[in-house]
């Protein structure tokens, strides 16, 4: 049985209300005074409290997309990191290092026609430099099916949930493609490819997008090399960089503006909403960086803007004044922006570090990203 979706959830509430049920209507045989009685009590209020603690982590989690199925469960919680075996290259269309698994669209009116609005590809994408693998799912607007824009390059953006993040949240939950769609049909924003992924490419393990030290998976190139260059392969799409940039949240926030300021040849513009700055490493990272500050300072944002030559990319940061432990890292680092480095911000008198605030950000980041990435053009 699946992690998320209603079958887990509903077989929960019903073993919880029949482990209630089942307390108060045997309640008066565990009423005596002896041991015995007295474990049955503490073990039926055990099992009743956790079935229903059990009820609503299930809840939080097909709401939230903590985890996306057992196994990320698992590992996660036992730290036993584990790569996706790379397929053979010829298993990906083409030998582009993507492989499709299904189209969909978008449950919105006239979503049924890609003309209107768009398409929604579930594919896995397999890194030809660096061997990893990771599931996505790749969004093309309304125009790329439209006879207008037959031969047009779009721009792309790679969109990142947190960590560990379920990319289904992306569509459902952030509603990307859908915002994207009625921001095309306002006129405020522009056609471009959706690339949506987790940044837990490595099973229980989060990378924090970097080349892990000591011979460890490259996810920092998987992402800036790996999955540009098999989308430009599979996808009408621009190769240059001022038509690819980065949007995410939490550690995709962080993973957004660190991929585009170390890979300022293949993106132009990262949005990060709510990200931090630091180079994380804890019991979920891992040893990422062999114990060299060096390597880590190099990971570690505000130490980049303050030390090394800005690069020539555009930032949106967002934060909240009151419920983001992100307002005063982010305020340093607009302080120590440079050029040709131009940072935008985006900050809310209050939002705390969850769904509702980056629900509140997303369609601002999209115009953002509308205005400073080259439109659709060929």
């Amino acid at each position: 049985m699946s992690l998320t979706g209603l079958p887990l959830l509903v077989l929960l509430a019903v073993l919880t209300a029949a482990g209630f049920f089942a307390v108060v209507r045997f309640w008066p045989r565990l009423a005596g005074r002896g041991p015995r009685a007295l474990i049955g009590r503490v073990g039926a209020l055990a099992v009743a409290q956790v079935l229903l603690l059990a009820t609503v982590l299930a809840a939080a989690n097909n709401y939230f997309g903590f985890y996306g199925s057992w196994h990320d469960l698992v590992s996660v919680a036992t730290g036993n990191y584990a790569a996706s075996a790379p397929a053979p290259l010829g298993a990906a269309q083409n030998g582009s290092g993507i492989t499709v698994n299904s189209h969909s669209t978008l449950p919105i009116p006239g979503g049924a026609d890609p003309t209107q609005g768009g398409r929604l590809d579930d594919v896995t994408v397999r890194g030809q430099l660096t061997g990893l693998s990771a599931h996505a799912l790749i969004y093309l607007p309304p125009q790329y099916f439209q006879a207008g824009y037959r031969k047009t390059l779009f721009p792309a953006v790679i969109v990142s949930s947190g960590y560990p993040g379920d990319v289904t949240k992306l569509v459902t939950l952030l509603r990307y493609p859908a915002r994207l769609v009625d921001g095309i049909n306002a006129g405020q924003d522009k056609p471009m490819v959706l690339v949506m992924m987790s940044p837990m490419i490595i099973s229980g393990r989060d990378t924090e997008c970097t080349d892990v030290a000591g011979g460890g998976p490259r996810a920092g190139e998987f992402w800036a090399m790996d999955v540009t260059s098999a989308v430009e392969r599979t996808y009408r799409v621009s190769s240059d960089a001022s038509g690819w940039g980065l949007v995410g949240d939490s550690t995709g926030g962080y993973c957004a503006l660190k991929l585009a300021m170390l890979n300022s040849d293949r993106f132009s513009a990262a949005a990060s909403l709510s990200g931090y700055f630091d180079a994380l490493q804890d019991g979920t990272t891992g040893d990422l960086y062999g114990g060299d500050p060096v390597f880590r300072q190099q990971n570690d944002l505000l130490w980049r803007i303050e030390h090394l030559p800005s690069p020539p990319i555009a930032a949106l940061l967002t934060t909240s004044r009151t419920g983001e432990t992100n307002y005063g890292p982010t305020m340093q680092f607009v302080r120590d922006a440079k050029p040709p480095m131009r940072v935008s911000t985006l900050i809310r008198a209050s939002g705390g570090h969850n769904f509702n605030t980056w629900n509140a950000e997303v369609p601002a980041a999209l115009q953002w990203l509308s205005s400073h990435l080259i439109p659709a053009t060929g």
